[in-house]
């Protein structure tokens, strides 16, 4: 970010706030900042000029009135595209702030390609409990967002409902060159259509201690006997996971492996396949709480994020939880990237019996409303978004894993150590079924593990259950 040189004269007859509002005008016209530019903060400018915040707030109020500058909520003040040119805005929403810079160097690269339309973005960020009923009431009213960053389990749904563009038809080459370089997790070979991009990956796993393993002398479970044992280790310090309706979707996505490594499968054949693997894995979480007691009951009242929480403030020594975490488990921690590293280690569920170690992939997608005015031109900003310089530059900066197979091979094992250790867990990881019916589906799987952890069912009796009433819901 660059500094403003000129210096106010307080003790001048012209208003302070006018005087910073004239040397950020000069700046603009010297093209110092330039269209697109984030300016420094109000905290900034009080500290680089040493004035309140007050003629600092009306400098830029006025200017963001004037054109000279815009707004961008959870993100900053902007320099507007030349006054006179035409500029057309897009409206994106978006789950976090961390995906802002991307966007924001999309448009940059864009703009700086065309002559017109210049582009902007209006962005909001929500977070996830807000985010499903806010974009269903905006669809509702015709209000729909341009661009809106969505779990990729809800695309399916959004897609039968209508709500989304097809991208392989605004542009099928460039659909069908994405697509190929995807992991297979990603990909789904039964239909041509692409509803969605996916930005990032992430994959359900293990969270354990290895500073402690390390001094116990501990070694990394490889199917579920040895998990127990290891959990039972560690005593009083042993499992967190989430396990109910409470923890919502996370608790499918970060679960469901325990059914995969037993053999089992939700659907086989388009018909509902919960049998007795699906009991053994229910049965074995239940195993977890009561008959091992190396997780507690309070599992079922848990929260999306209650899990990760425990496991940063060293109360557990594993937790099931997923990549995307890992900036979550460093805040409430406090480590930064080297005391991560040394403290925390992943691995994927063990292996069940007649099954394989498993992992669920996963991640937020980009899609486009079907209300957007700039279909063609909203697709133009996710290419670049899609881009391999700009996701390898966006999972570098956040830790995240690419779901480019050729941008994941050039990842440095060494400076982007987490997104190529979770690679290697996305080449062999199941995605959860793409149905219009999956969120449907996925809360009689949340009701059916809590029922059977909370003991108001046997795990028999709450499979059963669940089946009849998915099969139900599933034409």
């Amino acid at each position: 970010m660059q500094d403003l040189e000129p210096s106010i004269d307080k003790q001048a007859f012209l208003p302070i706030y006018r005087q910073l509002k004239e040397i950020i005008k000069e700046k603009i016209a010297d093209g110092k900042f330039r269209p697109g530019d984030q300016i420094p903060t109000e905290y900034e400018l009080c500290d680089q000029f040493e004035i309140s915040r007050a003629p600092v707030r009306q400098a830029l109020a006025e200017l963001v009135n004037e054109g000279f500058l815009y707004r961008q909520q959870g993100s900053g003040t902007f320099v507007n595209h030349h006054r006179g040119e035409t500029a057309v805005s897009l409206r994106v929403i978006v789950t976090e702030d961390l995906w802002i810079p991307s966007l924001n160097k999309a448009v940059s690269i864009y703009n700086s390609e065309q002559k017109s339309p210049r582009v902007r973005l209006e962005v909001e960020t929500l977070g996830r409990p807000q985010l499903r009923a806010k974009i269903l009431s905006a669809v509702g009213r015709g209000e729909a967002p341009d661009i809106a960053l969505i779990d990729w389990a809800w695309v399916a749904e959004f897609a039968n409902l209508h709500f989304l563009k097809r991208l392989d038809r605004l542009d099928p080459l460039w659909a069908e060159a994405v697509k190929a370089d995807l992991f297979p997790a990603f990909i789904d070979n039964s239909t041509p259509a692409l509803y969605g991009v996916q930005p990032e990956a992430s994959v359900s796993l293990i969270w354990y201690r290895k500073d402690w393993f390390s001094k116990e002398g501990v070694e990394l479970p490889r199917r579920w006997g040895e998990f127990v044992e290891v959990a039972q280790h560690f005593k009083r310090f042993p499992l967190a996971f989430v396990g109910g309706l409470k923890g919502g979707e996370t608790t499918i996505y970060q679960l469901l492996p325990f059914l995969w490594s037993t053999g089992g499968k939700l659907f086989s054949q388009g018909k509902v396949a919960l049998n007795e693997n699906a009991v053994r894995a229910v049965g074995f979480l239940v195993d977890l709480v009561h008959k091992y007691r190396v997780a507690s009951p309070d599992v079922v009242s848990f929260e999306w994020d209650r899990a990760a929480r425990l496991f940063a403030q060293g109360r557990v020594a594993m937790a099931i939880g997923g990549s995307y975490e890992k900036a979550l488990i460093q805040k409430v921690s406090g480590w930064n990237e080297e005391a991560f590293r040394k403290r925390v280690g992943c691995i994927p569920i063990p292996a069940g019996p007649g099954g394989e170690s498993a992992a669920t992939a996963g991640g937020m997608v980009y899609v486009i409303f079907r209300q957007s005015r700039e279909a063609e031109l909203t697709l133009e900003i996710l290419k670049k978004v899609m881009s391999p310089p700009l996701m390898w530059e966006f999972c570098t900066r956040t830790g995240r894993n690419p779901t480019r197979v050729s941008v994941a091979q050039t990842m440095d094992p060494e400076k982007a150590w987490f997104p190529y250790r979770v690679s290697k867990l996305l080449h062999s990881a199941g995605a959860r079924p793409a149905i219009p019916e999956y969120a449907k589906v996925s809360e009689q799987l949340q009701l059916m593990i809590e029922n059977a952890i909370s003991k108001r069912m046997s795990p028999q009796q709450a499979v059963e259950k669940a089946r009849e009433i998915i099969e139900a819901l599933i034409p």
